[in-house]
């Protein structure tokens, strides 16, 4: 009686490993399986970087993926949503990539570029079965959304609206340019393009809110 009870004992102890060990081993591939900034990176071509006066070729990129620095860029940030490259010396030029999970599989990547005032924004989206392709921006708002009701601009000004990647979603950016250059606006609004698992909804907020 005593040998069966151990002989039980024993295969309920390997029946509670296998079901631990294959549980870890599905978790393990299900992180495996997720596509990160750094994957999209490396599968995205390097034409955010036409934007910036120290550019990147395909070369350059495979080297900055694999040992974090070239020339000219190195890595600031690398996390499984976001890898940010800065331009060296100074770091002040910034292209970004980051990830948005999609409800029905999907991936999408946002690369963005800032320098100062200037921005670029390139949309990416990556199927399920690898399959990848560009993928269309918000339509920019228009000028009137960063202002209060009834504001009328300045005379002699030209406004310009640019959708650039921001901390937690798409941001908008106005400019207002007179015949002398930047003309400085205090905005009353910032727009801002939060992701809701399927697309960016547009939201007007306060310029100093949330």
């Amino acid at each position: 009686m005593h040998r069966i009870l151990r002989v039980v004992a024993l295969l309920v102890t390997l029946a509670a490993a296998l079901t631990v060990t294959a549980t870890g081993a599905a978790t393990a591939h299900a992180a495996g399986g997720q596509v990160t900034a750094l994957d999209m990176f490396r599968m995205l071509p390097a034409t955010i970087f036409e934007n910036t006066a120290e550019g990147l070729n395909d070369e350059e990129k495979q080297q900055l993926a694999d040992e974090g620095e070239t020339n000219f860029w190195a890595v600031v940030e690398s996390t499984p949503e976001l890898y940010e490259v800065g331009a060296l010396p100074m770091l002040d030029t910034r292209v970004t990539v980051r990830v948005f999970r999609a409800d029905n599989g999907d991936t999408l990547a946002a690369m963005g570029v800032k320098n100062g005032e200037a921005c670029a924004l390139e949309l990416w989206r990556r199927k399920p079965d690898g399959r990848l392709a560009p993928a269309a921006t918000p339509e920019e708002p228009d000028i009137t959304d960063f202002f209060a009701p009834g504001y009328k601009l300045p005379p002699g000004t030209s406004p310009s609206v640019m959708l650039c990647l921001g901390e937690a979603g798409l941001e908008a950016r106005a400019l207002l340019w007179t015949s002398t250059g930047l003309a400085q606006v205090k905005f009353d609004h910032k727009v801002m393009y939060r992701w809701n698992g399927s697309t960016f909804s547009k939201a007007i907020l306060p310029a100093n809110g949330q």
